[in-house]
């Protein structure tokens, strides 16, 4: 295993961890013991396994970012991320944590008022709530982008689909 992967392996396993501890903790007893075939849980079940080129891929309204989701469960999301050669992230903040592992491109990320350089190889952990802003390069960046919970991906919901 690359040491790209394994450092992002081992962030999105932290945070799926925490968030699978407290889901199981709380879960009631039918819940517990729903099976696969039932038609609610098989409804809202995530895809257990993702090609990327069967992710579902949405277009930011002004046609500068592009996510392509692989997977959307209920303790965690995880996408891949581009956004185009001097393309920005306004400030924002997300109730949950937020992972970010850089595959190409670079530029500034601000994390509340502190800026980091972020380029390929950089794993980044933003806290809940933490005020985050970026800014991109000249260069497309590509990154795996994982949220600790599925609410902030919920922004997603509003950008358009394309098909593949």
């Amino acid at each position: 295993m690359s040491p790209r992967i394994a450092i992002f392996t081992a962030f999105l396993l932290g945070a799926c961890s925490s968030a699978a501890v407290s889901s199981v903790a709380s879960e009631t007893p039918s819940a517990a013991t729903a099976t696969p075939t039932e038609t609610s849980a098989a409804a809202s079940a995530p895809r257990l396994v993702v090609a990327e080129d069967a992710a579902e891929h949405r277009q930011a309204p002004n046609g500068k970012g592009d996510v392509f989701i692989f997977a959307r469960g209920d303790n965690a999301f995880l996408a891949r991320l581009e956004l185009a050669g001097g393309g920005a992230v306004p400030e924002h903040r997300d109730a949950t944590e937020e992972y970010l592992y850089v595959l190409e491109g670079s530029g500034e990320l601000m994390i509340d008022d502190q800026a980091y350089t972020i380029a390929p190889g950089t794993a980044v952990y933003m806290p809940a709530n933490a005020k985050v802003s970026y800014q991109n390069g000249d260069a497309r960046l590509v990154a795996l982008q994982v949220f600790a919970g599925p609410a902030p991906a919920a922004k997603y919901d509003a950008w358009s689909p394309v098909d593949g």
